[in-house]
């Protein structure tokens, strides 16, 4: 007899996806492990005097990498391997993260050894995550959800991120405009710039689309939201290992990073409520989701998110 099965189960990742996925988590690996050991991975900027505030960022940001991002990303993928769809929108989301971070450090000053390093872990995690989400079946995601999950506070989340954050760029954004302050920023200076233009051009958007296409009960908001989530919890833990490092390398104290704690304590607790409604949704014991264990199968791919 085959053995019963979920049935909306995720599809397999494809080999390239895997190897892909393997090849960028291997540079995110390396490059965050140079950082934290190595201080040419960002020397200073010119006539910087005293604290090198960039290296102090970095590593607290490629701790979280190292601890967090890239164990997500293993068991992510090993979930995703066997068929759990928890598991797949968990890898989709570490590669989100990846794609964020990496494009980041490499498209920001210094020119370092590291450079192209940076340049393969994003550029193998872009198709990766486009295959992953391509193969997807949003419909079946939805309907392997259900209902027993907080759709609003999700979207209320995903909302006040994209929103927030874009105020907070923003305004500066407008002031120098209308005030003609344009040239070419440098230093630590130029890092905020692609800073900006990252959080305005990927996390902005990307929270209010998961927030929209979830409050309009649209499927691809049920896989945009696992994506949101994940990436949020790895964004918002190296905000925030990031704020603590460089205060501690000033002498200051680490609490200086408690406001930033509040972003990965809310994504974390919404990411397990949803991840937990997913897998609910698969036990016969608690009649949730509507999975029926029936021979393993994949359902066909719906129409449209």
């Amino acid at each position: 007899m085959t053995p019963l099965q979920p049935t909306h189960r995720s599809p397999a990742p494809g080999t390239g996806a895997i190897v892909l996925s393997l090849i960028s988590g291997a540079g995110a690996a390396a490059t965050a492990l140079a950082t934290l050991l190595w201080d040419g991975a960002f020397p200073p900027p010119p006539a910087l005097e005293g604290l090198n505030a960039a290296l102090a960022e970095a590593r607290g940001w490629s701790l979280v990498t190292l601890c967090v991002a890239l164990p997500l990303l293993a068991v992510g993928l090993t979930g995703a391997r066997r068929g759990w769809l928890s598991g797949y929108l968990l890898w989709l989301g570490t590669l989100a993260y990846l794609v964020y971070t990496y494009l980041e450090l490499a498209v920001s000053p210094p020119f370092t050894l590291l450079y192209l390093p940076y340049i393969v872990t994003f550029a193998c995690a872009i198709p990766a995550l486009v295959q992953g989400v391509a193969a997807l079946n949003a419909g079946a995601v939805q309907r392997a959800l259900g209902d027993d999950f907080p759709r609003r506070s999700i979207a209320a989340f995903g909302l006040a991120t994209g929103v927030l954050l874009s105020l907070a760029w923003l305004k500066g954004i407008v002031a120098d405009t209308s005030a003609g302050q344009f040239g070419w920023p440098s230093g630590i200076a130029a890092i905020g710039h692609v800073v900006h233009a990252l959080d305005l051009g990927l996390q902005a958007p990307l929270g209010i689309a998961t927030a929209v296409l979830l409050l309009r009960n649209k499927p691809g908001g049920s896989v945009l939201a696992g994506i949101f989530l994940t990436n949020s919890v790895c964004m918002g833990l190296a905000l925030t290992a990031m704020v603590a490092s460089s205060a501690l390398s000033a002498g200051k104290s680490a609490l200086q990073a408690a406001p930033f704690a509040l972003i990965p304590i809310v994504a974390s607790a919404l990411a397990l409520c949803f991840f937990r409604a997913l897998e609910l949704s698969g036990d016969p014991r608690t009649g949730g989701g509507g999975l029926r264990f029936i021979p393993a199968r994949i359902a066909p791919r719906g129409r449209g998110w």
